[in-house]
């Protein structure tokens, strides 16, 4: 690891989940407008081959890592006091790390379930409060969160993960208005499918039209959110079809959503075997 040195602070952007694809686009993006990056992730040696590659197309720019597990508090707990002894000041912080659960509960192991709330949301509560805690009066601060579509509503068969990230959205949104005099701008980033991974991608194609429908590419989804952010826009769903999903829904009860996406899901993991 090497230092972020003082003169370059005020752009330095800290990007969680650094490795993985939404992560890693949004790292691309901010290496294009020149800021520096604190990047971490759960893989020291995935962080170290990022910086790699990162130098050799931003040979200016300054960067460090730092591994951190969010689902455990002593790891938190050093990487947040890292971050203040040597006073590095977060111009952007984009909390993209997350961890996907999905099934039924009764299938479901315990240590599962409380990992999804320990990165999901005790996770994200902990860099937060800290990043602003250590933040300066005078300085300006944006917040990006990664959430999902799912937090908008009960969701059987990936109960878990649906309510973690509906913590988030209100947790930010609420956040977003106590900081609206302190220089502070919050954003909820809500997806819907993202191809990122093997398993997001065959949950994608399980879904069949609807999931290559609402699939959007991380480069687009990076890059629009930080423009929505700099502009301080509260909520961004990625493309259309999500946007008119979201619209859509408002127009059924509750209970008649819950139904349509809870056998929405059960089908999907149906085929690719999960319970």
């Amino acid at each position: 690891m090497s230092k972020i040195s003082n003169t370059n602070q005020e752009k330095t952007v800290l990007v969680t989940g650094a490795t993985g694809g939404l992560g890693n686009a949004f790292v691309y993006e901010f290496c294009k407008m020149g800021y520096n990056l604190f990047l971490t992730g759960t893989n020291d040696v995935k962080l170290q081959n990022l910086k790699q590659e990162l130098l050799k197309q931003f040979p200016s720019l300054n960067i460090l890592t730092k591994s951190c597990d969010l689902s455990s508090l002593e790891s938190r707990k050093e990487f947040t006091e890292y971050l203040i002894a040597n006073n590095i000041q977060i111009r952007f912080l984009v909390n993209n790390a997350g961890f996907i659960t999905e099934g039924k509960i009764k299938y479901a192991s315990l240590d599962t379930l409380l990992k999804a709330i320990q990165v999901n949301c005790e996770g994200v509560v902990h860099l937060t409060k800290s990043v602003l805690d250590n933040k300066k009066p005078q300085d300006k601060l944006n917040i990006i969160t990664v959430s999902s579509m799912a937090g908008r509503y009960p969701l059987p068969n990936m109960a878990i993960y649906a309510a973690t990230k509906s913590m988030l959205t209100n947790f930010m949104l609420a956040l977003r208005y106590e900081y609206r005099n302190d220089n502070v701008k919050v954003l909820v980033v809500e997806p819907g499918a993202i191809a990122t991974s093997k398993e997001m991608q065959e949950a994608i194609k399980a879904q069949g039209l609807k999931g290559k429908l609402s699939s959007v590419k991380p480069e687009i989804i990076a890059k629009k959110a930080i423009k929505k952010s700099i502009k301080n826009k509260a909520r961004y769903t990625p493309g259309f079809f999500n946007k008119l999903t979201n619209f859509a829904s408002k127009l059924v009860s509750l209970s008649t959503q819950i139904k349509i996406a809870g056998k929405m899901w059960e089908k999907s993991q149906k085929i690719r075997g999960i319970k």
